[in-house]
């Protein structure tokens, strides 16, 4: 794939999410680096691109975008990073697909073994995530419906976008423990803790790895955007 199509696929993203961000800069900020961080982790990590791609998409996109900010190399590998790291927000991912196939409840396969319901059910989830797969161009980046929130009363959903990118960064970096995300996480927006705070908090291990919280999620809540298309 040409890299000047991956450059005019990211800055319709960008652009946008610039229309959408008056409303809701954070919000939305973090619903276009997580898509766009699926688009680069998709075409990287598979050596689509080959070595140095992203420096030079950075580089178009700042010629094409003059002013642009938030979109250089390391931001890019952050965006990456980002989408990596909380996949299961992914609304067209296995990881999201799998959680929910485990989510249906275990006396409702037993109970109604050769129930249409349950057979439904389970072949909905299983290729869901293929048949939407195929409604995406694979030059696409849909910044509307991608990111979605987990429907646990323990996802700290309103914290997880009032928290800056940076601070997303700077946890998911430093924790791989998910209840201790949740936890800096939800420091984070009630302190209105500086990325320095968050750093110094974590190195001094300062973590609540020990709370509980579910390893299943129910069915996937999207994201509202203002003027989502559908």
């Amino acid at each position: 794939m040409p890299l000047s199509q991956a450059v005019e696929a990211i800055k319709t993203a960008i652009l946008q999410g610039q229309y959408e961000a008056a409303k809701d800069v954070n919000r939305v900020q973090l619903a276009v680096y997580f898509a766009v961080g699926k688009y680069l982790s998709r075409n990287t990590r598979k050596g689509v691109w080959g070595t140095g791609a992203l420096k030079k998409i950075s580089e178009q996109l700042r010629k094409e975008l003059p002013g642009l900010r938030g979109y250089s190399e390391t931001n890019l590998k952050n965006m990456r990073s980002f989408y990596d790291n909380w996949q299961l927000l992914d609304s067209y991912s296995s990881v999201a697909t799998d959680e929910f196939v485990a989510a249906i409840p275990t006396t409702e396969i037993i109970e109604n073994d050769n129930s249409s319901v349950v057979t439904d059910k389970l072949a909905l989830a299983k290729s869901s995530v293929a048949t939407d797969d195929l409604q995406i161009s694979n030059n696409q980046i849909d910044i509307y419906h991608t990111l979605v929130i987990p429907n646990i009363a323990e996802f700290p959903i309103e914290d997880f976008f009032k928290v800056p990118f940076t601070h997303h960064v700077e946890i998911f970096t430093k924790v791989e423990n998910l209840a201790a995300r949740y936890y800096y996480i939800h420091r984070t927006a009630e302190k209105h803790l500086s990325v320095e705070s968050l750093e110094n908090s974590s190195s001094k291990k300062r973590m609540r790895t020990k709370r509980r919280f579910p390893t299943t999620l129910m069915r996937p809540c999207p994201i509202p955007l203002s003027h989502a298309k559908p």
